[in-house]
């Protein structure tokens, strides 16, 4: 007998919160489903910071890309963030295309005090004058 197990979210994703600063890090292409899911525990995981001092360093080096339902989503999400006490996101990207898709679809992103950098370490040290 064969089984089959459908799965709707498409995207890998990595969680590490070390005080203020939430590392998230991006895996494969993310679909409607997969941005949902982390955009939902990347709320839970904010709202226990009880507006205290927020900083963000997403890690996209291996994001090939996302369905525009997900850059949607992430939208929403980053309109929801524009609310908290967000400091600084530094993101780790080397992806000119997905940087420009990123800026293009996610414009509620220009409100915040975003630096993009190509290795983690110097996205860390910058957030970490913030912190």
């Amino acid at each position: 007998m064969w089984r089959f197990r459908l799965t709707l979210e498409h995207g890998k994703y990595a969680i590490i919160v070390d005080e203020n600063i939430i590392n998230i890090t991006l895996e494969e292409a993310f679909n409607e489903q997969g941005a949902k899911a982390l955009a939902k525990e990347l709320t839970e995981i904010i709202n226990n910071f009880n507006q205290q001092k927020i900083l963000i360093l997403g890690n996209l080096l291996k994001l090939p890309g996302a369905t525009p339902e997900a850059f949607a989503v992430s939208n929403k999400f980053n309109e929801w963030l524009n609310t908290q006490n967000l400091v600084a996101k530094a993101l780790v990207i080397n992806s000119p295309a997905i940087k420009a898709i990123d800026q293009q679809r996610v414009p509620s992103k220009e409100v915040q005090h975003i630096a993009y950098f190509d290795n983690e370490a110097d996205a860390l040290n910058w957030l970490k004058k913030y912190s």
